[in-house]
């Protein structure tokens, strides 16, 4: 027997004794994974000590009346429940018996997130609201007062859920009186968890314990959190870059990315799951809950779903997180420079695609609706396929794991393939994962083909295991495609997903060089890395846009000391001292600067409508976001329904958009304001008599 043989053979008996243990069905995944303890879609590299009781963080879906039973029964630790949805530790040798459960309907979890990466305020229209536009008339014993009421964000809690935190910036000190504005602040990675009911880390609760803190504790090797959360909410010090909500109470939760891996330990992996991120959301929400103040929650990270049905758990889970007063904003993702996705319709015989990628392993997803050949073709000789790794899904039986072996010249490249039936859907999904003795693209030119003439396939890859077309060597395989890219939780139908225009298309840094960025941009438009839809299972997003390009926010003290040759630090604009301490103000790039704008303006709508809706907000969305490509119609996969206006939105939101000379202007803050009804009527001060809207009088003041 060869030596792939002897491999096959012994995988298919390591999961045929799981089998006998688990029930598959009920397992997400990144489950399955845990369960049997591969490793091979992660870099991680296990600490040489024993792992004795390795545990996951995952959801639970139970029966809720058995919730508590079942806990108890399989030593689960439950941190919260939703309904039938519970998130709970769950031991290796626990999780196959509790599968098993007749109370037990799903166990799922997804790996941990990765990052997605001034004038600003102007170009949203934040700027106009931040100047006093609206006076609330309140009727008290035929007295008619105004009340003046700029949009800061005061009143509101915005929640920050990244990395890399430099908690003494002062851009998050209030400058009138100079304390931190963090009122709380979980840090996953803590090793100070005495007494803490989190399922990793530890919280610090109240401004003195935050600053107390000085970082998070990935601060040393991450800045990411720092530039999010100025832009969200930033006072701006002494500079001209504060944030859009810079009156927020801030609540903040640095959590785990697959760039923080050095600082886990390996046996703790695990822990640092989707279940963690949605206890993340859950912490901000819970705070605000506390102070009884309306909340937005800020995510600029995200990761590609194993497929959207993988994450429903997950999905739900944050859908029960939300409602009036409550929402969850994340970022779309920066995959659009890459091709990830490609399709094989039904009646065509074969699709295909090159692998394109620096790491030494590639990870596919496909999902097919019927029988299928896939092949891993080597084109040694740049013209035919001299190797040839072959797999038909007839030879994989349900939930089996499938190994084989090419050899090239010294090089070797295996084939993991797990197949099971989804179950939300008809369709079978199949888990491709390719280990190369040395990277990928060192190796031949290799090609994942897709046959079977009835059957319709779909491959999703991602940034780091990309496809693509190459002419030159075997051009048949050219169904490489953009999109189909949007991270989750994004793509999930509760959360705001927000994709990155372009504005900024160049700074000059503290240097005095002149950083251009202008390549394949165009002004006000959507910006090439900005991932789009549709999603997995066909949901069209992002669902606003908002300037991502050369944002320029703060950075971290503690990441500049630590890493004073970072190619990123060119990227500062300005480098100045405070209390002993060089800080800067960084101009950085992506979707994740997108992100924080919307949270940022929708914690200004907020302050103005506290019972606010996820509805509501796409629903002004629609009747005021600005469409730069005339040609599309919208919503759409790339837009969404379009940029952000923090302004028009506004109107629309209270319902007095409908004055045509002040709808269509932002103000411009002068002495004397001038005054409308909201019959458009003209007022010189504020007067009886006025529309009654919702049982409130409003009035609107307009500088002309």
């Amino acid at each position: 027997m060869n030596r792939a043989g002897v491999v096959l053979l012994c995988s298919l008996l390591i999961v045929a004794s799981h089998s006998l243990a688990t029930d598959y069905q009920k397992l997400s995944g990144y489950v399955r994974q845990f369960l049997s303890q591969g490793n091979h879609h992660t870099s991680l590299t296990r600490s040489s000590s024993a792992i004795d009781s390795p545990t996951l963080t995952a959801f639970l879906k139970v029966d809720e009346e058995q919730s508590a039973n079942v806990c108890r029964q399989y030593g689960l630790r439950k941190y919260a429940q939703k309904g039938d949805i519970a998130i709970v530790s769950i031991p290796l040798g626990s999780l196959g018996p509790l599968s098993h459960h007749p109370a037990v309907h799903r166990i799922e979890a997804s790996p941990s997130a990765c990052l997605c990466m001034d004038t600003t305020a102007i170009i949203v229209g934040a700027s106009s609201l931040h100047h006093s536009p609206i006076t609330l008339l309140c009727k008290q014993s035929e007295q008619v007062r105004a009340h003046p009421s700029p949009l800061t964000g005061k009143g509101v809690v915005l929640g920050i859920m990244d990395v890399g935190f430099d908690l003494t910036h002062p851009n998050f000190y209030d400058p009138q009186t100079g304390t931190c504005r963090i009122g709380a602040f979980w840090d996953q990675l803590s090793k100070d968890t005495v007494d803490s009911s989190l399922p990793v880390g530890c919280d610090f609760v109240g401004a003195d314990a935050v600053k107390a803190q000085c970082h998070s504790i990935d601060g040393l090797i991450q800045t990411h959190g720092t530039h999010t959360l100025g832009i969200a909410a930033g006072s701006g010090h002494t500079s001209p870059y504060r944030g859009i909500a810079y009156d927020a109470d801030l609540c903040i939760v640095s959590n785990a990315v697959s760039s923080d891996i050095e600082l886990i330990d390996s046996a703790d992996y695990y822990k640092y799951t989707s279940a963690t991120d949605a206890l993340g959301f859950k912490y901000i929400f819970d705070y605000a809950d506390s102070l009884d103040k309306p909340c937005v929650a800020s995510f600029s990270e995200g990761y590609p779903p194993y497929l959207d049905e993988e994450d429903s758990l997950f999905s739900a889970f944050l859908d029960s997180l939300t409602g009036p007063g409550r929402i969850i904003v994340a970022a779309a993702g920066n995959e659009s420079y890459y091709k990830t996705y490609m399709h094989k319709p039904a009646g065509q015989e074969a699709a295909g695609a090159f692998i394109q990628t620096d790491k030494e392993q590639a990870f596919y997803r496909i999902k097919a609706d019927g029988p299928l050949y896939f092949n891993v073709l080597a084109y040694a000789d740049d013209k035919e396929p001299t190797g040839i790794l072959h797999f038909a899904s007839d030879s994989l039986y349900r939930d089996s794991l499938l190994t084989d072996t090419l050899f090239l010249a010294g090089d070797t490249i295996t084939a993991f393939v797990d197949r099971y039936p989804s179950t939300f859907s008809a369709d079978t999904v199949y888990n491709i994962l390719l280990v190369a003795n040395k990277a990928l693209k060192d190796l031949c030119p290799l090609a994942l083909v897709i046959e079977g003439t009835d059957t319709h396939a779909e491959v999703f890859g991602s940034s780091t295991y990309a496809l693509t077309t190459r002419n030159n060597i075997d051009p048949q395989w050219n169904a490489a495609e953009v999109g189909h890219n949007v991270h989750a939780p994004g793509c999930f139908p509760s959360v705001i997903c927000v994709g990155a225009t372009a504005h900024r298309l160049g700074f000059i840094n503290y240097q005095g060089e002149y950083k251009d960025h202008a390549a394949g941009r165009t002004i006000g438009w959507r910006s090439p890395y900005s991932s789009f839809g549709p999603t997995m299972n066909g949901l069209q997003k992002p669902d606003v846009m908002a300037p991502g390009d050369n944002i320029i926010s703060s950075y971290s003290s503690y990441y500049i000391e630590a890493n004073p040759d970072a190619s990123d630090i060119s990227s500062d604009v300005e480098h100045f001292d405070f209390q002993g301490r060089t800080y800067a103000w960084n101009a950085n790039t992506g979707t994740s600067m997108a992100c924080p704008v919307v949270a940022g303006v929708i914690a200004l709508w907020l302050q103005a409508k506290p019972d606010l809706t996820r509805e509501e907000i796409i629903n002004a969305f629609s009747h005021t976001c600005r469409q730069p490509d005339t040609s599309l119609t919208y919503p759409n996969d790339q837009y969404g329904y379009g940029e952000i206006d923090a302004y028009r939105g506004l109107l629309y939101l209270l319902g007095i958009d409908g004055i045509e000379d002040v709808s269509r202007q932002h103000t411009i803050p002068r002495q004397q304001p001038v005054i409308y009804n909201l019959n458009g009527q003209r007022l010189s001060t504020p007067q009886k008599g006025i529309n009654i809207m919702g049982g409130k009088k409003y009035i609107f003041n307009s500088i002309k």
